[in-house]
């Protein structure tokens, strides 16, 4: 990578931003294509082998775009952003869900209609709505008695059709999981799309007006390790937020049933390393690189040292459920959040002073 005083641009790392971001979302394309294969093939052949595989085809394409959580710029990003369409909480929409909701739709099949990948609401599809399909055997739900589809026992009508209910359902979305991953892809991947307009920022044409302005976008991203994954994934589940009354609150936790919020968590990590150091951290110009031009190499080398810290204390958990963890192992769940909470400490502060960037409204006035 390139090193020196005044060796590396904010250009450069935009253009690194753009690289890794092609090579991930084709990954997540691909992965959700299989998702898409193999739940369809679940639903029209319910036999062990093919839950297995689409269970773990799930697991592929969650575990690629948790690393890809923290682009938030382009066309999965908020519509207040240049050429940003919000996709992203139509792929996945955690911690926007709603279990109850899913069911409904179970009962109503609102998902077999046509109209249903254009309307339908962002908690009743994604990939966290096909968690809840795929891997979730009991026969309750989660609405209230007083919700239409118990009160009415239009829920327990169901009986033996529930299951075939779930994976016809699953199909759906894994259908469209893969459409608007697909979408998102080439959307960056043509000669005029978005990774090359983000590499050309401030020029005549580019969605940003400025490369500054461009890099704040991008930085504003990476606070998804902030807000999300230290107050969200860890914080509210090991009570250390407001909206925990209790000591540990295991209902907060991310995957509540495929058990896989640790892994979630590491592949977070993942993903912000990616667009840090760049994919190629040998060969791809990151932020790292910029911090070292700007005479900031004790910073690039201490955040990457509280990157591989983080990973590695998300490594000593004994398992990915930790729904489970959180009590039983909290000491080992406290040091993964200590271990986040170091690199964000350093994201708000140092990081974001010597680049000479804006802080997200979300994160002014914190001093958590």
């Amino acid at each position: 990578a390139a090193t020196g005083p005044g060796a590396v641009s904010r250009t450069m790392v935009l253009g690194g931003v753009g690289t890794c971001a092609l090579a991930l979302y084709g990954d997540v394309a691909a992965a959700a294509g299989e998702l898409d294969v193999a739940a369809a093939a679940l639903a029209s052949a319910p036999t062990p082998d093919n839950e297995m595989t689409a269970r773990a085809a799930w697991s592929k394409t969650i575990a690629l775009w948790q690393q890809a959580e923290f682009l938030k710029v382009g066309p999965a990003g908020p519509p207040t952003l240049p050429e940003g369409e919000g996709l992203r909480d139509y792929v996945y929409s955690w911690p926007l869900v709603s279990r109850c909701l899913v069911e409904q739709a179970i009962v109503s099949r609102a998902y077999a209609k046509e109209t249903w990948p254009d309307t339908a609401l962002v908690n009743t599809r994604g990939l966290a709505a096909a968690e809840y399909l795929l891997f979730y055997t009991g026969g309750d739900n989660a609405c209230s008695s007083t919700a239409s589809i118990n009160s009415q026992g239009t829920w327990a009508a169901l009986g033996g059709e529930l299951a075939s209910r779930k994976r016809e359902y699953a199909a759906v979305v894994a259908k469209d999981v893969a459409a608007r991953a697909a979408a998102i892809h080439a959307a960056w991947d043509t000669e005029q799309g978005f990774a090359a307009g983000l590499a050309r920022s401030g020029a005549s044409g580019a969605p940003f007006s400025s490369d500054r302005a461009a890099l704040n976008a991008v930085t504003d991203g990476l606070f998804y390790l902030e807000n999300e994954v230290k107050d969200l994934k860890l914080g509210k589940p090991l009570g250390k937020t407001d909206d925990c009354a209790s000591t540990s609150c295991p209902e907060a936790v991310e995957s509540q049933y495929a058990r896989a919020a640790r892994d979630h968590i590491k592949n977070n990590l993942i993903g912000f390393q990616r667009i840090f150091d760049g994919c190629d951290a040998a060969a791809d110009t990151g932020f790292d690189d910029l911090l070292r031009s700007a005479g900031a190499a004790d910073l690039a080398d201490s955040m990457n040292a509280d990157i591989d810290a983080a990973i590695a204390a998300a490594d000593a958990l004994s398992s990915a459920d930790l729904v489970v963890l959180v009590d039983s192992e909290r000491q080992a769940v406290e040091a993964l959040h200590a271990a986040v909470k170091r690199l964000t400490d350093e994201l708000k502060t140092d990081f974001v002073t010597i680049l000479d960037l804006e802080l997200p409204k979300t994160v002014e006035g914190d001093n958590d």
